[in-house]
């Protein structure tokens, strides 16, 4: 005859188990991700508008619910990157093809050195250094 199965019940320690926290914070940067496009959108079509439109965009980076997202945001990319480039990158890796597996720590100081290079070519750039 037919199988029974028991219903499904979800552990009681399931919303405090850390792998589980950690899957709903990765999860919940991609909100703040979202309201941040949203607001570059927001800025970039008052700087289109006119510039009494982009003064009052500018002007509005400086309130405190501004300044507090910009932190959030900073937050949110940090674990995001500390989580994918420092945890999942090194496993990430092909295996079986021609090329060696690399060293974890090597994938690590790859990743942080490009990263590193990119930065600091960003700032130079939007430092009107170059170009």
């Amino acid at each position: 005859g037919p199988t029974r199965t028991a219903p499904p019940m979800m552990p009681a320690s399931w919303w405090t188990a850390p792998r589980i926290r950690n899957y709903l914070l990765f999860g919940a940067t991609g909100f703040v991700y979202m309201i941040a496009s949203f607001w570059i959108l927001r800025l970039a079509w008052a700087l289109g508008s006119n510039p009494e439109a982009w003064a009052s965009a500018l002007s509005e980076l400086s309130s405190p619910v501004a300044i507090f997202f910009n932190a959030l945001l900073l937050v949110s990319v940090i674990f995001v990157g500390v989580r994918a480039f420092w945890g999942m990158m090194p496993k990430m890796q092909p295996r079986g093809g021609p090329l060696p597996v690399l060293p974890a720590a090597a994938v690590r100081g790859a990743i942080c050195g490009l990263w590193a290079v990119i930065t600091i070519f960003m700032v130079v750039v939007l430092t009107g250094r170059v170009f």
